[in-house]
């Protein structure tokens, strides 16, 4: 399944792609309210279903939408790919094939590539710094030196990704609230929590053309990636130590990074980490009442 929003340029090479490599698969495009010709493009590819909500629900909440539906068909694996991804034939053959051989292999991804620069890597999985965000593994190092074996990863990236079934109806689906960035970190750590395991597989390549949904430098991504940076370490991090890094990281972008933005000429970046600061902390603090009352699975992220 894809979900979109304004993606009318992306989706021809992604659909054609995919009709490659799952042509019996069900192919939905769920759309976030796009205005831009979207509908039209998908029109082009009769077996792929058109799937609108007529306005922006997020990545989070849109895949949701779709999640639901597959698994009251009782679909057994759900592949989830962005708009700005282009995966090889093989892409969901390898995945489904090592997933098979892993009864508890509940998110898998692959070598996912630069679109630009296909010998490059932009990753291979994500891990988690010492602050507790996110980083792509391997990112950019070339292709030729990577030798990165099959195997475990701390999480998956969201945009080209096979998910378990039967993992979602344990543990649940993505957390509407993150809206776009950083869901799947969550989707994948509350997985491991419940024992099922993230993997990489090298062989399934996918290509991303990187930074083409909110554009470089958006204040609208930096604020989505700061806010659930924050809702990452409160909902997921040792609880001694996420009770001293959330006010610290709020109080770094507040204090620091705002006024750097705003010292560099870009108001809006310093807004973005100002409502950052500020929202994040009230996440953050809903994500420790949550962990309180030791629920596993998020409000609106119940897979029924």
């Amino acid at each position: 399944m894809v979900v979109n929003w304004n993606g009318a340029a992306l989706l021809g090479p992604c659909l054609d792609a995919l009709q490659r490599a799952g042509p019996e698969a069900h192919q939905v495009v769920v759309d976030n309210g796009s205005a831009d010709g979207s509908a039209a493009v998908v029109a082009g590819f009769p077996g792929v279903e058109w799937l609108p909500l007529g306005e922006n629900r997020g990545f989070a909440e849109a895949n949701n939408v779709a999640l639901r539906r597959a698994l009251a068909a009782d679909a057994r694996w759900i592949a989830l790919v962005n708009p700005d991804m282009r995966v090889e034939p093989d892409w969901l053959e390898r995945l489904v094939a090592a997933g098979e051989a892993d009864p508890r292999a509940g998110l898998l991804q692959g070598t996912v590539l630069f679109e630009q620069r296909p010998g490059v890597v932009n990753s291979t999985g994500l891990v988690l710094d010492v602050v507790g965000r996110a980083v792509d593994r391997d990112f950019e190092v070339p292709l030729a030196e990577l030798s990165r074996p099959d195997g475990p990863v701390a999480a998956v990236s969201g945009g080209a990704v096979l998910l378990r079934a039967e993992m979602l109806r344990e543990v649940g689906l993505f957390d509407p609230d993150f809206f776009a960035y950083c869901e799947d970190v969550d989707l994948s750590l509350r997985a491991a929590r419940a024992g099922w395991r993230s993997l990489f597989v090298a062989g399934a390549r996918s290509y991303h053309g990187y930074e083409q949904s909110f554009g470089v430098g958006s204040p609208r991504k930096k604020y989505l990636l700061a806010r659930n940076h924050l809702r990452v370490v409160a909902t997921h991090l040792p609880l001694p130590i996420a009770a001293v890094l959330v006010p610290a990281l709020a109080l770094l972008r507040a204090g620091l990074k705002a006024p750097a933005e705003l010292a560099a000429g870009r108001p809006e970046h310093a807004r973005a980490h100002l409502r950052a600061a500020r929202d994040g902390l009230a996440d953050a603090s809903r994500a420790f009442a949550r962990r309180a009352r030791g629920r596993l699975i998020p409000p609106g992220a119940e897979p029924g």
